[in-house]
């Protein structure tokens, strides 16, 4: 596992970061508790999937994902399965991503669990730690809504998939909370403006952003630009003719 973060930071970041800048980069002060958790377990192999169960008797079913009929490892769960979550997910994701920059790196198991090692950079070489921090924000939410939704369909029985307006909406919430989070931190400092390191990430990706006052930090509400999931209008029903 730590190979293939390493691979895939020198692809996206040209850079091989060493294992112990990696088992540090999970416990990056931009992840949740429970996002950190996630990495340390994930780079690990400790979380009880797939092969996890083979050779448990009357458990060896649990390796297989009952929506595709293949092992259930970490990589198939957060990028490859067809059950209805980690595709929606993703394509959020991007879109959030390509207002504050202009390209969406290819995702791999190693490029998700080394987010925390993102270094991104403008074309002339200068650092964007606004940019990095925020991609550091969604892959994260990202990845751990995936696995939620996962958890909430195999473990808690459910069997049936959710909604795509569920999928979006559980997403959109996730980002939306780290967003205010970050907002009300910041509105608690003296001087604090949204040019502050902390709100920089955020720049570019605001909902009506041209809208919105240079200070938006006492705002009551300000959210990403990605609107919540409507569902597709209905053609009304046509009414026969009256007599």
């Amino acid at each position: 596992m730590i190979k293939q973060v390493q691979a895939l930071i020198k692809q996206n970041f040209n850079r091989i970061p060493l294992p112990a800048d990696i088992w540090k980069s999970v416990r990056h002060k931009d992840f949740t508790r429970q996002v950190r958790n996630f990495l340390w377990k994930s780079l690990h192999n400790a979380h009880r999937i797939g092969n996890f169960w083979t050779h448990i008797p009357e458990c060896e079913d649990r390796a297989i994902c009952q929506f595709c009929g293949v092992t259930e490892d970490l990589e198939h769960i957060l990028l490859k399965c067809e059950r209805p979550g980690q595709h929606q997910i993703w394509n959020l994701a991007k879109e959030l991503w390509l207002k504050k920059h202009d390209r969406w790196p290819d995702l791999s198991l190693g490029a998700i669990l080394g987010c925390g090692l993102a270094s991104i950079s403008n074309e002339r070489g200068k650092k964007l730690p606004g940019a990095s921090r925020l991609f550091r924000i969604i892959i994260s939410e990202s990845l751990f809504t995936i696995w939620k939704i996962r958890n909430d369909c195999v473990i808690g029985n459910s069997g049936t998939p959710p909604s795509l307006k569920m999928i979006h909406n559980k997403w959109l919430f996730a980002i939306n909370r780290r967003l205010e989070l970050d907002r009300t931190m910041a509105s608690r400092q003296r001087q604090a403006s949204p040019g502050s390191t902390g709100l920089q990430a955020w720049v570019s990706t605001l909902k009506d952003e041209d809208k919105l006052p240079d200070n938006w930090l006492r705002v009551p509400r300000v959210l990403v630009g990605v609107e919540p999931h409507q569902p597709s209008a209905t053609p009304p029903r046509r009414r026969g003719r009256n007599r």
